[in-house]
């Protein structure tokens, strides 16, 4: 990395060398400027593994800092003085000598570790600890490490809506029910804007002024942290427990939220998908893609082969050309009976667009080609960077929560829970697998989330009248 010392940059130490990153930057995007493409190892086979979501989805990059460990390249922040270091491999991450196992892959079957010594206890439980070792994970924390973790307050907190998620929906919909004259919570880890933020070629179509999904996020951003009815908490929404509306974890605090109503505005996530290699160092995610490019400020490639599902695969390849990033081809299945219209632009940059199907990543420590399988047979792309783009998956994890809560009975009928579960739960955006969902109707859930409080309110006010 070129060194800069002005005060916009900040330095911290990755396995015993200095690290400069921009301020701004996460480790992952620091790191991966660095040249450091290698984050972890995975248990089995040791099969190297990188920064893939760039969201915290995925689990491909946690990190030791500062004596924690497990802690996501892609989400901690660099503050500046961290002691950072990778978690598996010996001597190290990038050159494990375990990595042998993967060779031995017939003979690790799935479920051997149950078979080894079964008539010899004593041999088994020591196999365990020695598998244990090997796979690296379960690291206990430094001693300060887990005293600064146990140094937690307990709070409470009591207000009318509480929204989980400050992408470009939570945020409308904090601000309809602010406006509405709820006092309003809205918990988000991060910058304000989420995802939106690295969006900054999207279709304005989400937004009623025919602004980008970037440009809508920061000016919503401005407007809740400037109104008076909104408070933002950096934290992580856990879940609902023993009768409390909502658990959040925030630096060093745990706060039990009491709130009537609720907005579930945790957006989607994007899913892999399935040929041989994905789990390569160079293989990510369009999310992680723009915001190395977008948030990160970092090239994440020199030369790039797009595989997409859909139209945003399109999208993301001019968004690549842009930042200086060379693509040798789109791979797409249905070029040529759905999307011919959206491969024409790209003729102009002499980017070809290939109807085929991924088959097989080539690279020992990370994409160096990949092989796609066509009509006219099979074909090899080069490129260190092989970019997924699919349908996005619902982050839905807290909605089936509050759905089985709401019903009373985890065992409650299957089906997938309603954009409103109930009066005073709301789910808005994508979280509700509503993408194109407007900001004016996010905010018009706000309203109706912020006036389903005051019901609530009066009605509990009413029965306390003796």
């Amino acid at each position: 990395m070129t060194a800069d010392h002005s005060p916009s940059t900040v330095r911290f130490t990755f396995e015993g060398r200095d690290v400069e990153a921009k301020a701004g930057q996460t480790l992952g995007g620091a790191l991966h400027a660095d040249g450091v493409r290698i984050l972890t190892r995975s248990f089995k086979y040791r099969r190297p593994r990188g920064y893939t979501c760039g969201y915290g989805a995925c689990g491909n990059c946690p990190l030791t800092v500062d004596g924690l460990p497990g802690v996501n390249a892609c989400e901690r922040p660099v503050e500046g003085g961290e002691d950072v270091r990778r978690e598996r491999g010996w001597p190290s991450a990038g050159a494990d000598v375990f990595r042998a196992a993967d060779v031995a892959a017939p003979l690790l079957t799935a479920g051997f570790q149950f078979r080894l010594f079964t008539k010899t206890p004593w041999l088994a439980h020591r196999a365990e600890r020695v598998m244990a070792w090997v796979a690296g994970a379960g690291r206990l924390p430094a001693p300060h490490a887990a005293a600064a973790v146990r140094a937690t307050t307990a709070e409470s907190r009591d207000v009318d809506v509480v929204v989980v998620g400050g992408g470009l929906s939570g945020l409308a919909a904090s601000l309809g029910a602010a406006d509405e004259g709820a006092a309003v919570l809205l918990v988000h880890r991060g910058a304000l804007g989420g995802r939106a933020l690295a969006r900054p070629g999207s279709a304005g179509v989400r937004d009623d002024a025919g602004r980008s999904d970037r440009d809508a996020a920061l000016a919503l951003a401005r407007r809740v942290e400037g109104h008076p009815g909104v408070e933002v908490l950096d934290g992580t929404a856990v879940a609902t427990f023993d009768g409390v509306d909502l658990i959040v974890v925030s630096q060093g605090r745990r706060i039990a939220v009491t709130a009537p109503s609720m907005v579930v505005a945790t957006g989607s996530y994007d899913v892999p998908m399935s040929f041989a290699g994905n789990d390569k160092p160079g293989v990510m995610l369009a999310s992680a893609v723009r915001r190395l490019m977008h948030v990160e400020r970092v090239r994440p490639g020199r030369r790039a082969v797009v595989v997409t599902e859909d139209a945003s695969g399109y999208e993301i390849t001019r968004e690549l050309l842009d930042a200086g990033v060379s693509v040798t081809a789109v791979v797409d299945p249905d070029a040529r009976s759905r999307r011919p219209a959206l491969a024409a632009p790209l003729a102009a940059a002499r980017v070809p667009v290939l109807a085929a199907r991924p088959e097989k990543v080539r690279g020992l420590r990370g994409v160096r080609s990949l092989l796609v399988r066509g009509a006219d047979g099979t074909r090899r792309l080069r490129g260190d960077l092989v970019v997924v783009c699919r349908p996005e998956r619902p982050a839905e994890e807290l909605r089936w929560q509050r759905h089985y809560v709401e019903a009373g009975d985890t065992q409650a009928p299957k089906g997938s829970p309603t954009a409103a579960l109930s009066d005073t739960t709301v789910v808005v955006g994508s979280a509700a697998g509503l993408p194109a969902q407007t900001v004016q109707d996010s905010s018009e859930s706000g309203r109706r989330a912020a006036r389903a409080a005051r019901a609530r309110r009066h009605d509990a006010s009413d029965t306390q009248t003796p």
